[in-house]
């Protein structure tokens, strides 16, 4: 049984841009009338740009989810913005989109032990993720690719699979969404590190920083703790 178990975010974690968030916000905001398509694409445009206009974006937790809180503002169908969705990920998947990963992500992951266990587990469909990964260089680097994952509520099923009978403290969890990421692992008695995109603290945090190559030479630390 190895000693350690990292569990990676997907979006905003290791696969970063936001390219395909702009088409997501134009499908979505296609169904609206053209004053508010117009209005819908600005306040999603100030949320990428840092600065957001409308309280359902102020405290969105990504461009992605920035479009979901939007869609229900403007009254979008549900049904509609998921379509959207699908599709905005099919096209990322089909290499649409410019992506990249954390600058050093691969080189840093093999440079720890082998007795390390890596999981990717995300809410992104799991038919988008390989293909992906391989455009990131990033394929092969995960034990586990867990898609589809229904965090926030479906972590903790996972976060139990994963550690099997060794205790919370066996598990690092690394995101940006306290909510989706985070919090569930925390409750559990795990380690989080925080991407703190946005300045938005969490508290509860084991570390945080404003990217994830800032947290490197904890993720470095808590992994030698784990395995000496």
């Amino acid at each position: 049984m190895n000693d350690a178990i990292l569990l990676f975010d997907y979006d905003g974690t290791v696969r970063l841009g936001s390219e395909h968030a702009a088409h997501y916000a134009r499908q979505v905001a296609a169904h609206l009338e053209p004053e508010d398509e117009r209005a819908f694409l600005s306040a999603h445009a100030a949320f990428v740009a840092g600065k957001p206009t409308t309280a359902s974006t102020f405290d969105a937790y990504d461009a992605d989810n920035a479009v979901r809180r939007l869609a229900g503002e403007f009254g979008v169908a549900e049904a509609h913005r998921h379509d959207a969705y699908i599709e905005t990920r099919r096209l990322m998947a089909d290499g649409k989109f410019e992506i990249w990963a954390p600058k050093g992500l691969r080189e840093f992951v093999w440079s720890l032990p082998r007795s390390v266990e890596t999981a990717l587990v995300t809410n992104a469909p799991h038919a988008t993720l390989e293909p992906a990964l391989e455009r990131l260089e990033l394929d092969g680097l995960f034990d586990h690719v867990i898609g589809d994952a229904g965090k926030p509520e479906g972590l903790d099923a996972i976060i139990d699979e994963l550690l099997e009978e060794r205790p919370p403290s066996a598990l690092l969890s690394i995101g940006d969404i306290p909510r989706n990421d985070l919090v569930p692992a925390a409750d559990r008695g795990c380690a989080t590190a925080y991407i703190d995109h946005y300045g938005r603290p969490w508290p509860r945090a084991t570390a945080s920083g404003a990217t994830l190559e800032e947290l490197y030479p904890f993720i470095h630390r808590w992994v030698t703790e784990q395995t000496a």
